[in-house]
């Protein structure tokens, strides 16, 4: 799945879903060369150094199934 994630500070990014849960996400962004875990507390989800973020979309990808997401 796609995502669009954006900072406090306005910065956007891509990034893609590699594996979700309630309450954890692990995602992929083209700049960097590894992962990164997004967890939620509340409603609201922060980065892996605890800077608040805010998923603006999911897109599914062509053939992916999403049902149970």
């Amino acid at each position: 799945m796609l995502m669009t994630i954006r900072y406090q500070d306005g910065l956007r990014v891509e990034a893609i879903l590699l594996a979700a849960n309630h309450e954890r996400m692990r995602v992929a962004f083209d700049s960097q060369s590894d992962t990164i875990e997004l967890y939620k507390v509340d409603a609201c989800w922060y980065t892996e150094d605890g800077v608040e973020i805010e998923i603006e979309a999911l897109i599914p990808i062509a053939g992916t199934d999403v049902s149970g997401f």
